[in-house]
């Protein structure tokens, strides 16, 4: 008896942008403008605990800053896009504003494409 090999795995050489943001609904936007002006699918949109990347870090001595709540966008974009998709989430998503957060690249190995099928609407109120 002869076990199958492993499957084929298809993909391209990728970029993994982490974008940080207040939690001020920019990550919305700014996914929402990814997929309807780029066609980027794989982006996500998570809470995270941010300190001293929204703000000044002020405390007192002996003691951590207070954490302020953010988000992180992490979007996968191909290799050959990942510098356009940079500068165009820093521009959107305004992080070169006091407290706009930070945005962050790097490369990975391999991602598959996700593509949606066709006909499939947009969750009500999005």
């Amino acid at each position: 008896m002869t076990l199958p090999g492993p499957p084929s795995i298809t993909g391209s050489a990728a970029k993994l942008i982490h974008c940080i943001v207040p939690d001020d609904g920019t990550d919305k936007g700014l996914l929402r403008i990814l997929r309807d002006h780029h066609g980027i699918t794989r982006a996500n949109s998570s809470a995270c605990s941010a300190v001293s990347i929204l703000s000044a870090a002020t405390t007192r001595r002996g003691k951590l800053p207070e954490p302020q709540l953010g988000r992180i966008v992490t979007v996968i974009v191909d290799e050959d896009q990942a510098d356009t998709l940079f500068a165009f989430i820093y521009e959107h998503a305004k992080v070169g504003r006091p407290g706009g957060g930070m945005v962050l690249m790097a490369s990975i190995a391999l991602a598959t494409p996700f593509l949606m099928p066709e006909g499939v609407p947009d969750e009500a109120g999005k």
